[in-house]
């Protein structure tokens, strides 16, 4: 498992990085604009910089910093629903506190990944690609193209339509890799490791990584 898991964070953490970036390019027009997915990829990541700013480099391992970025994931990023759809076919046999505790331990885990990586790249150019929002879409994908040091990152972040009308990001795929799919890989694998016991993958998920 730590072959897959390492490749997550090395992605996660270039992930968090690029969407920080994206700032370079963000307008006050933009700011002002109504909440479209497009616009809250760019608010997210106005967000982003500003705690990094606010936290020095020997500030960036502290419980204050993570906190700040939790407070700026949670608003954008639908982390009950991504959590369930890594657990997948367990999910529908796991007990609603199993599912609230997996969820709490995936997304600690996801966060402290993401945000040790957002200040990692700090001289690049971002292009967000126009957005294809049909009438009555409920998903879209907000597509960006990264260049850092000669090379050309893809990413493409997918947001859903809530039932209260908000849009939150459920995905992201880094130069094709699909964080999603692999996380639910993860899982289960440790799954079979752990011989179906949920209890077992759930307080070893971190540990194991």
């Amino acid at each position: 498992m730590k072959p897959l898991y390492q490749n997550l964070t090395r992605a996660l953490s270039l992930t968090g990085a690029l969407l920080t970036l994206a700032l370079m390019v963000v307008t006050p027009a933009a700011l002002a604009a109504e909440k479209t997915p497009q616009a809250i990829v760019e608010q997210a990541t106005i967000d982003m910089l500003a705690i990094v700013k606010k936290h020095n480099a020997a500030d960036k391992k502290t419980d204050a910093y993570y906190a700040d970025v939790q407070k700026t994931l949670e608003a954008v990023v639908d982390f009950p629903f991504i959590a369930k759809a890594v657990m997948r076919k367990s999910a529908k046999t796991a007990t609603p506190a199993q599912m609230e505790k997996f969820t709490a331990v995936f997304k600690n885990g996801l966060i402290k990944t993401y945000a040790k990586g957002i200040a990692n790249y700090a001289d690049s150019t971002i292009k967000t690609l126009p957005v294809n929002m049909p009438a009555d879409v409920r998903r879209v994908s907000v597509d960006q193209e990264v260049s850092d040091k000669g090379n050309t990152h893809k990413l493409s972040y997918t947001l859903k339509l809530g039932d209260t009308g908000e849009w939150k990001l459920i995905n992201v795929v880094l130069n094709g890799v699909n964080l999603g799919e692999s996380f639910t890989s993860q899982f289960d694998q440790a799954m079979i490791k752990n011989d179906k016991n949920i209890d077992k993958v759930i307080d070893t998920w971190l540990a194991s990584n």
